[in-house]
C-alpha cells in the first residue's frame, strides 16, 4: 500500500514539483542528515488499529492504518518562515489533491486524519499529514 501511494506521488513528480518521494528509510536518512533535494515528500505507515476480531469459521478483523506523508520545503527568504508557510501551504494542496479520496488495492479510500509542524529549521519546514485507510484481515487457518 506504501508503494502504491509513493508511485501516486512519483507519477505526478513534475506536476507537484516534488525533486525527491521516498519512504521510511529515506525520511530516516533525510532527517538525520537533510534531505538531498527538496521540496521532498515522504511516505509511511505510521500505526495499525485492529478492531475485534469474529470468528464465524475464520478470524476476520477490520484493521484500520494510519499513513504519515511528510512534506519538506525550503525557503531561506526570510528567517521567520513565512515564504516556507507559503510553499508548504501549496504543496500540501496539491499532494492532498492526489491522495485524498485515492483507495490503494484493497483498502478503503484514504482520508486526511491529523496534521502537524514536525520542525522548522534553516530553512527547512517539516510537515506531516495523515491519512487513514482500512482492510479486512481474514486468518487462513
Amino acid at each position: 500500500m506504501i508503494a502504491e501511494v509513493i508511485d501516486r506521488l512519483r507519477a505526478d513528480k513534475d506536476a507537484l514539483g516534488l525533486k525527491l518521494i521516498g519512504g521510511a528509510a529515506d525520511f530516516q536518512t533525510a532527517a538525520e542528515t537533510r534531505p538531498a533535494a527538496t521540496p521532498a515528500a515522504f511516505v509511511y505507515l505510521l500505526e495499525e488499529m485492529p478492531s475485534d476480531g469474529k470468528v464465524a469459521g475464520a478470524s476476520i478483523q477490520s484493521v484500520a492504518q494510519l499513513l504519515g506523508v511528510c512534506l519538506v520545503v525550503r525557503n531561506v527568504a526570510d528567517a521567520a518562515g513565512a515564504a516556507a508557510s507559503a510553499d508548504m501551504e501549496a504543496l500540501r494542496r496539491e499532494v492532498k489533491q492526489r491522495l485524498f479520496g485515492f483507495a490503494p488495492a484493497e483498502r478503503s479510500p484514504l482520508l486526511r486524519g491529523p496534521s502537524r509542524l514536525l520542525a522548522f529549521a534553516e530553512g527547512y519546514m517539516w510537515w506531516q499529514d495523515t491519512y487513514t485507510t482500512s482492510y479486512i484481515d481474514k486468518s487462513p487457518l
